[in-house]
């Protein structure tokens, strides 16, 4: 009963590792982009509100609606584990106009603000012994 459960401990550590790092990767991505046009209703980059409703439905880790990414951690027989993400635009954060909105100025003037756009990235990994990990981060860029 022991090894079952170090086991089954082990299998979710590694699941979140998987679901981090694919995160991680997601982060790498949003800061190459230069422009939102890849951006749509279907895929694996989402426009804000048009994301897989259902986390735990099949479908949404399907390559319909996520990408594959390999991380630098193997399983047992040496092969590269996988885990899948999908990008979903949050929204833009405010300008200091209102001061119940996060401050971006940082000393500056108002009209020295940028916005950012916030992106919402979904990952999921999946351990040794198929225990599943989804998490859910939010990353900012000023586009």
């Amino acid at each position: 009963m022991s090894e079952r459960m170090t086991f089954a401990s082990r299998d979710a550590k590694v699941a979140l590792e998987v679901a981090e790092s694919v995160a991680r990767q997601g982060e790498d991505y949003i800061e190459t982009l230069t422009d939102l046009n890849d951006f749509g209703t279907t895929g694996w980059r989402r426009t804000a509100g048009d994301g897989p409703e259902d986390l735990f439905d099949d479908a949404t880790w399907s390559d319909t609606n996520s990408v594959e990414q390999t991380v630098s951690m193997e399983g047992a027989d040496g092969t590269p584990l996988t885990g899948r993400m999908y990008i979903e635009l949050a929204g833009l954060t405010e300008d200091d106009t209102d001061v119940t909105n996060v401050d971006l100025s940082a000393g500056s003037t108002q009209s020295d603000s940028t916005d950012v756009q916030v992106f919402k990235i979904v990952s999921r990994g999946v351990g040794i012994g198929g225990t599943e990990r989804i998490i859910i981060t939010l990353y900012g860029k000023e586009i």
